[in-house]
């Protein structure tokens, strides 16, 4: 399960923006057992929000990787390829397949890996987002 966001820090704390942020975090909280440990990843929003979405897009590629059994490198790749950020290039003769690097992605590009790692999670009956 994961639990993503929004929060500003008022008086020393993070508190959700809005209320469906709290219902998102009610509800994971409400299915954490005593004494399970949770990892997270905070980040400060930036204009561009492409740091919060690596992170995002980092956690749903390890839950589908641990889900399926295959490593987080070969499922970034899986959902590099079908966000079309893959390219088939020919040098000297040989045809390589070559991902695009999410740090050079631009904002709309990291939607569609968003996107695509969504649908492979819809596709495996395992919703990731």
């Amino acid at each position: 399960m994961v639990l993503t966001g929004k929060y500003k820090k008022e008086r020393g704390l993070l508190k959700p923006i809005t209320v469906a942020s709290m219902k998102q975090y009610e509800h994971f909280v409400s299915h954490l057992q005593e004494g399970d440990i949770v990892e997270f990843f905070y980040e400060k929003q930036h204009d561009d929000g492409t740091l919060p979405q690596l992170a995002k897009l980092h956690v749903m590629i390890k839950q589908l990787a641990v889900h399926v059994g295959e490593t987080f490198e070969n499922m970034k790749i899986l959902v590099k390829d079908k966000a079309g950020l893959c390219l088939a290039r020919e040098i000297s003769g040989k045809e390589y397949f070559l991902p695009k690097s999410f740090a050079e992605c631009s904002k709309e590009e990291l939607s569609l890996a968003i996107q695509a790692a969504i649908e492979i999670g819809e596709q495996i009956n395992f919703p990731v987002g």
